[in-house]
């Protein structure tokens, strides 16, 4: 495969990344250009996850175009290698490698490239994944789908750049929101230590992800917290953020998607939801469990989708509407509870 990754003793990637990184080296050996996509209303996890692959396999002599549906949100702008993203267009029958897409959907705009592609490389640790690639490397046991891409790199015997590392670290860091949430595991610290050996920059990545919103983000959280409903004892907790309150505060609805963590912060806490009005007719919520409610069942009911624990989903409804029809399915489940 690759030129061997000189640097730290690394761990061994996963024995199920293992078995299946050869047929995923197969189709990058043979394409001189390939094309990473990422989800729509990029994070950082399907941002660092694209970048990453990208650097790792530019010095192999290898093209690849970093492709995200605009907007792309700018509060990843600390990435190494974010100014490449949107900077060349697909080239035409090139293998596909999407990242942290539960479906073909995902692509946002880039959808089209992803269907007509001749071979798919769907990576991803969503349960809801509905399995889209040619080829599909998906482990839910991954604090984030680029844990499988350093699994993949490491696998590959591929040198990884510090700039990529840096990708690959802000993916664990991020999706387990500064390894606090259930998903921090041994495997994704170990990953995060070895990816700073490798040449990442936490105190960088920390500064960009946690230390450097604008004012105007703050101004939106006051108006979400102040706004908060607690219901079933506390049980239960959910706010909202109108595009009026957005403007006021100077945010863009991209802004508020961080909101949720504060909703999730308080004790005794079940389930919390924020619905952030996107336009007239079109809600995105977020939903976060701690135990007995599984957020990624109650986003499927909506055509979302995500993890146990962490959930997603978007409703073609305006605000209020969005609202009681979630709360219903939401209260329903916590009635249960009691």
């Amino acid at each position: 495969m690759g030129s061997q990754t000189p640097a730290a003793e690394l761990s061994p990637p996963r024995p199920e990344v293992a078995e299946l990184a050869p047929r995923i080296w197969q189709v990058i050996e043979n394409a001189p250009v390939l094309t990473a996509v990422t989800h729509k209303d990029a994070d950082g996890d399907t941002l660092g996850s694209a970048l990453a692959l990208a650097q790792a396999l530019g010095p192999i002599g290898k093209s690849v175009p970093v492709l995200s549906s605009p907007p792309v949100p700018q509060a990843w702008w600390f990435l190494p290698g974010f100014e490449r993203v949107n900077q060349q267009s697909a080239s035409p029958d090139t293998p596909v490698f999407i990242f942290d897409a539960s479906d073909a959907s995902r692509a946002g705009t880039n959808e089209p490239i992803v269907t007509q592609a001749r071979v798919v490389v769907n990576i991803d640790h969503h349960v809801s994944n509905t399995q889209f690639g040619s080829i599909n490397l998906v482990r839910t046991d991954a604090a984030s789908t680029g844990e499988l891409v350093y699994d993949l790199l490491k696998a590959w015997k591929i040198h990884i750049p510090p700039e990529a590392a840096s990708c690959l670290y802000v993916t664990i860091l991020s999706d387990t929101g500064g390894f606090r949430h259930d998903n921090t595991s041994a495997h994704a610290l170990r990953a995060a230590a070895e990816l700073v050996e490798l040449g990442a920059d936490p105190v960088m990545m920390a500064r960009g992800l946690f230390k450097s919103r604008p004012a105007s983000t703050l101004r939106m959280q006051g108006r979400i917290l102040q706004g908060l409903h607690f219901e079933f004892g506390d049980r239960l907790v959910w706010g909202s953020i109108s595009q009026a309150a957005l403007r006021d505060s100077g945010a863009t609805t991209d802004q508020a998607d961080s909101s949720i963590d504060q909703l999730n912060t308080i004790r005794g806490q079940e389930l919390a939801i924020l619905f952030k009005e996107a336009g007239p007719r079109l809600t995105k919520v977020s939903i976060r469990s701690r135990d007995q409610v599984d957020a990624a069942e109650l986003a499927a009911k909506f055509g979302g989708g995500g993890h146990r624990r962490a959930a997603g989903l978007e409703v073609a409804l305006p605000l209020k509407e969005a609202e009681a029809r979630v709360l219903t399915e939401a209260r329903q489940r916590m009635t249960r509870l009691a």
